[in-house]
């Protein structure tokens, strides 16, 4: 069976802290997307990082090493989720089916001190399967674009799914947290 993991962003203090949200990994189209797999008989899991307005690498390592991953693995990430990923599956190197980031960014003002800082790996071309990045056109966050050039760049062989809306891809952008072109990416791209 293959395993699916969804990793959630970043945040502001004021909204970690907030009872007006959800909690980042039970945020924006995440919960409908893990519900929807679910029902296809997916194991999919979404693990809620420590402090992500404050993220730490070491910290969001340590516990995501706790989720094996193998060649049937797809991980989606959102956001520095994206940035997580890419950082780790460099430094790693781990073999996986797919990777599908969503408004990836890498942090390139460094918002976060070291959180993201990265060489990308370009043997991970080799070791993944299928990657796919989803960037729309009216993106409001300072670094996407760029991230998305860059991973564009580095690994040639990714597929770019372009959108002329959506904006970072978060609930309030969307106005809905379903998201089949996203669900269809994961399952069979």
């Amino acid at each position: 069976m293959d395993n699916i993991y969804i990793l959630h962003g970043c945040c502001d203090k004021e909204e970690f802290f907030s009872d007006e949200y959800q909690s980042m990994s039970n945020s924006h189209w995440i919960p409908w997307l893990q519900k929807q797999l679910v029902m296809k008989g997916y194991n999919v899991q979404t693990p809620e990082m420590p402090f992500p307005y404050k993220a730490n690498y070491e910290d969001w390592k340590s516990i995501f090493q706790s989720f094996p991953l193998n060649k049937e693995t797809t991980l989606v990430g959102h956001s520095c989720g994206c940035g997580f990923f890419l950082k780790y599956l460099s430094e790693t190197q781990q073999p996986i089916k797919r990777l599908v980031l969503v408004a990836p960014w890498l942090d390139p003002d460094k918002i976060l001190g070291e959180f993201l800082t990265c060489k990308l790996n370009p043997k991970l071309s080799e070791l993944i399967d299928h990657i796919h990045v989803f960037y729309a056109q009216n993106e409001d966050v300072t670094g996407v674009k760029p991230t998305v050039d860059l991973v564009m760049k580095s690994y040639p062989k990714a597929k770019l799914h372009k959108f002329e809306t959506h904006g970072h891809f978060c609930l309030g952008d969307m106005g809905t947290p379903a998201f089949p072109e996203l669900l269809e990416v994961v399952e069979h791209g």
